[in-house]
């Protein structure tokens, strides 16, 4: 039976929502225990808490901690008091309840439902001063048009990393047509195309990219390698829409996609186009944004800019972290037919040993700060600079984290 939860889920009722990720959902207590009091919930609809799969309790308390955080910040409260219960609602939930002394947890008593204060409250949580940006594949292409030289410039290399470990799960000695989707820059496919030279250099190697641009510096990278190279090995480079690939069913027996898969406007269709040009026993690899807490490379500028109260643009109607849960994605993987689901989590880390390094790059990267900036420029350079080193002096790299999820075509 559908709990009152994954009626809400679902849109059935209405609710004061506060945040929400692919997975969990949070919305304030229409009987509140104090201002603020927020529900933390699982999509997906599961009775008691500790039935959870370990990475969708890791998941759901790190949703909580994200909550938490943006409640602290927003009203004037001591601390975040966290109650689990579970009798109220058959349907795992956390209790996040600002308070400034343990009465307000331990001696409760429930306000009465204000619905339209509940209303302007959680607009203000949310943040709501823009409407979220809906992007469609056109915007996609435009943006990597764009961003193509800045990104090969400052970011590609840092991406191989992860890129060369998806390559090793593909099996290569046994590839014969090999495609990248979302090829970017080249550098992964360079990568792809030395190994397939040494270990099955009658294999044949397609690069595609959404983006004309990303296409045109690919080229020119394998180019540049052909004319030092005696490989004979063929290799195509051509634009292509990964929700919507130019080719014949299973013309394919490996499949490449790194940090491409989160940013198509329409993944499960990008998924199924996987599925369709595999080969029956195919074998495709994915890399994709991870967890938002683990990635200070993505969350330094933000908290930055959040910290100073300025604005960098619209927010997105999706986080590009929105495929980073392991359990998801595996589940989006099966229900498209794949088998053998493996993922796991990696550091993408930069070489980086001073705040003021990672400042360097994030202004090559987004020159319009500038502008944005303005006079508080110094400002905005010192946070940067200050988040970034907090990370460094703890030991801690200051990367994204990657999920890395390899999947076979029966």
């Amino acid at each position: 039976m559908s709990t009152i939860f994954s009626k809400i889920v679902s849109g059935e009722i209405p609710c004061h929502q506060v945040w929400e990720d692919e997975e969990h959902l949070a919305f304030l207590d229409i009987q509140p225990l104090s201002e603020g009091h927020t529900l933390v919930i699982p999509k997906r609809e599961e009775d008691y808490l500790f039935d959870l799969t370990p990475r969708r309790s890791q998941a759901l308390w790190a949703a909580a901690h994200r909550v938490a955080d943006l409640l602290k910040s927003k009203l004037s409260c001591t601390r975040v008091a966290v109650l689990v219960l579970g009798y109220e609602v058959a349907h795992a939930h956390i209790h996040l309840i600002p308070s400034h002394s343990e009465g307000a947890v331990l001696s409760p008593q429930r306000q009465p439902t204000d619905h339209a204060a509940l209303a302007q409250l959680a607009s203000y949580l949310r943040g709501e001063h823009l409407e979220p940006v809906v992007m469609t594949t056109i915007d996609v292409e435009a943006r990597w048009d764009e961003f193509a030289h800045r990104f090969v410039a400052q970011v590609e290399e840092i991406s191989l990393r992860a890129a060369r470990t998806a390559i090793d799960t593909l099996q290569l000695s046994e590839s014969k047509h090999v495609l990248e989707v979302g090829c970017g820059g080249g550098a992964a496919g360079l990568e792809l195309r030395r190994r397939l030279d040494q270990i099955a250099p009658s294999s044949e190697l397609t690069l595609t990219d959404i983006s004309q641009e990303m296409i045109s510096i690919t080229q020119e990278k394998v180019n540049a390698f052909s004319a030092h190279s005696s490989s004979l090995l063929p290799v195509k480079v051509l634009r292509a829409d990964a929700q919507q690939l130019p080719f014949h069913d299973q013309s394919f027996n490996r499949y490449l996609s790194c940090l491409n898969l989160m940013l198509v406007p329409d993944h499960i269709s990008a998924l199924r186009e996987a599925y369709r040009v595999l080969e029956p026993n195919g074998l495709a690899a994915w890399v994709v944004w991870g967890r938002p807490e683990h990635s200070p490379m993505m969350s330094i500028l933000p908290d930055a800019l959040q910290a100073l109260g300025l604005t960098a643009q619209q927010p997105a109607s999706k986080s590009l972290f929105h495929l980073g849960g392991s359990d998801t994605f595996k589940d989006l993987l099966t229900a498209e037919g794949f088998k053998h689901v493996r993922c796991w989590y990696q550091q993408m880390a930069m070489d980086c040993e001073l705040g003021e390094h990672f400042t360097e790059m994030i202004f090559k990267l987004r020159p319009e700060l500038y502008e944005l900036a303005g006079t508080r420029l110094d400002e905005l350079t010192q946070k940067i600079s200050t988040l970034a080193q907090a990370y460094l002096d703890r030991g801690e790299p200051i990367g994204l984290d990657t999920l890395i999820v390899v999947a076979r075509k029966p």
